[in-house]
């Protein structure tokens, strides 16, 4: 019997070294790209904001300790989150505007206070060894991903004060993690360990466009060759078999590639030989090009002026793995090249395979527009989101800018009956800008009214925002991106990303593609995270049955037939580690009319079907 022991990744990664060495330091996310698609199970995102309590748009002047202070007066000191350990503030956002408010913050451990700065100092890189290099100040915004680590047995406290007639917006975001966990705990000085994680980060960051990974000399590259694609057409960038993981892809296409081809050109990648592709997204919007965006580096994704893209996401395969694009237009389109980067080797148990989903919406007044909805367990990682709207009128010089007012909603375990919600402050505050980025409240250290501004974790690639109605339409246009690889979302039982819609009445064109690693968990028809005689039951009253959401249908083609049965056969046996989920589930209680095999009979029925099994793939 195979067991598969999905792991905490900070705890997993450190297994190889000794236990001296293993505490968590806090800066493991920012320093090794090798555990992005690691599990994060038993890891909890938290969001401390301003957000309005109320419901409202006055996102600002709300803390822990009091509710709503926004309509009193001066208010020192205000809590504005306790944590019980242990855990890591990953990162500490705010309007530079704001910030240069010198808002006090204080950080308290266990009562003791381990930070005693202000909002400026902080955000601006005076305080300490925290000097701004693993954070920016750019698009009205300044953020800081420097980790504060508390342990298991701390309780750690940010208090800061309310300035009446100031508006005090501010996000802390935090993971928590399980009981027990060696952490080395914020002590204002960093240790040997530290220091080297974090000027690996810094170096990541300052050498952003390269790949985070580093080079291999163990990789393999399948390279394509300048061709034509004809309308409902695909060629294969790369068709992988065995395990491995997927380091880069890359693709050129003319100069003069019009907007149309790179929509119409779609990036398709499957994993062991499932029928539905973990990613399948228009060119343009998976790279975040064309359409009057700037080029740009970031981490993970880039654009170059001359239609060249790249994708530094790890990309883990067990059985297999294949890269095509897809022509989805009405005409041929020509690429120059291609580039695929792959590693051959073991895959950990606890790896998650990269998805994406892009979405689109015409002119629409819902409420709010979701960028995401999944279900099972990974860890969201980002997005990249482009709105616009047009031709809202004269009536206010609000109406155009007010596409920036919705907040970012995520619900964790969005199919749970605990979900758990994460509260923004508006759109821009999302992608770490500030003020519109800086398109009102113009902040004289930085660019005003900027058209755009990159960062390896977040940016702007396109924005028209009206400045003041002037008598015309106040239309309105923003493209962004935000990379949560310092600061995930776990999630065990699905994940629901939303961007509020403010001023609906006047609708608005959305349009994103969400980021995010999610667990394969093949043969698991109950979802209980282990493959078992009541999966097999499953399977056996679902063996012929034709549909979409068959539970026993593994590899997702619609029909649940000796295909599946071979995954469950290849996976019988597999759980979970139930000591970072909780005690192990229940034993269900299996429908009347199934019958549970013997062990022996379920070995039998495999080396019986064997032979069919494999008649039939290689038909």
């Amino acid at each position: 019997m195979r067991r598969c022991c999905f792991i905490v990744a900070w705890i997993g990664v450190m297994s190889v070294v000794s236990a001296a060495d293993a505490d968590i330091n806090g800066y493991e996310l920012l320093s090794d790209w090798n555990l992005l698609p690691q599990a994060r199970l038993g890891v909890q995102a938290g969001l401390a904001s301003s957000y309005d309590r109320n419901g409202g748009n006055y996102d600002y002047n709300h803390y822990e300790s009091t509710g709503s202070v926004r309509q009193t007066a001066d208010v020192d000191p205000v809590t504005v989150v306790t944590l019980d350990g242990p855990g890591v503030i990953t990162r500490f956002w705010m309007p530079h505007r704001a910030a240069d408010l010198e808002f006090k913050v204080k950080v308290l451990l266990d009562d003791v206070v381990v930070i005693d700065s202000t909002s400026r100092e902080l955000l601006g890189g005076g305080y300490g060894y925290i000097d701004g290099a693993l954070g920016s100040t750019m698009l009205g915004g300044q953020v800081s991903y420097e980790p504060i680590v508390y342990s298991d047995s701390q309780t750690l406290k940010i208090v800061s004060e309310n300035k009446f007639d100031e508006r005090h917006y501010y996000q802390w975001n935090y993971l928590k993690l399980p009981a027990g966990s060696t952490v080395t705990p914020y002590s204002g000085t960093l240790t040997p360990q530290q220091t080297t994680a974090r000027n690996s980060a810094i170096s990541m960051t300052a050498n952003v466009g390269s790949n985070p990974a580093g080079t291999s000399a163990t990789s393999n590259t399948i390279s394509t060759a300048s061709q034509s694609i004809g309308a409902g057409q695909a060629i294969a960038l790369g068709d992988i078999s065995g395990s491995g993981q997927i380091r880069a892809i890359n693709l050129k296409l003319a100069d003069t590639a019009s907007d149309g081809q790179m929509d119409g050109l779609r990036l398709r990648v499957r994993y062991d030989g499932l029928s539905r592709a973990g990613v399948d997204v228009p060119v343009s919007h998976f790279f975040g090009a064309g359409h009057g965006r700037v080029a740009y580096q970031s981490m993970p994704l880039g654009a170059s002026d001359s239609n060249e893209f790249y994708s530094y996401w790890p990309m883990p395969f067990r059985r297999g793995v294949s890269v095509e694009l897809y022509n989805d237009s009405g005409d041929a389109i020509s690429i120059d090249s291609a580039a695929v980067e792959y590693e051959s080797g073991s895959v950990a148990d606890d790896a998650c395979y990269l998805h994406a989903e892009y979405n689109s919406v015409a002119t629409t007044t819902d409420p709010s527009y979701q960028l995401l909805r999944t279900a099972g367990r990974g860890h969201y990682v980002g997005n990249l989101l482009w709105l616009d709207r047009q031709n809202v009128g004269s009536g206010s010089r609000f109406a155009g800018r007010s596409i920036l007012e919705g907040d970012d909603i995520i619900t964790v375990n969005v199919n749970s009956a605990s979900p758990v919600v994460l509260p923004g402050t508006g759109l821009e505050d999302a992608y770490n800008g500030g003020y519109y980025y800086n398109h009102v409240g113009v902040h004289p250290d930085e660019e005003a009214y900027p058209y755009s501004g990159v960062a390896p974790y977040h940016g702007l690639l396109r924005a028209n925002i009206p400045l003041k109605d002037n008598g015309g339409s106040a239309y309105a246009h923003t493209d962004q991106y935000r990379w949560l690889i310092p600061d995930p979302v776990p999630f065990t039982d699905g994940i629901k990303v939303d961007i509020e819609q403010y001023a609906s009445s006047y609708g608005a064109s959305f349009g994103s593609v969400a980021f995010y690693y999610l667990l394969p968990f093949f043969g698991d028809a109950n979802d209980d995270m282990r493959v078992d005689l009541y999966d097999f039951a499953i399977l056996r009253g679902d063996f012929g049955e034709i549909g979409q959401g068959l539970a026993a249908d593994f590899d997702e083609d619609g029909d649940v037939d000796l295909d599946d049965y071979e995954i469950l056969v290849s996976t019988f046996g597999m759980i979970s580690s139930p000591g970072l989920l909780g005690a192990a589930p229940d034993a269900e209680v299996l429908p009347a009319n199934l019958t549970i095999p013997e062990p022996v009979s379920l070995m039998l029925f495999a080396v019986v079907a064997w032979p069919v099994v494999r008649r039939r793939r290689s038909a």
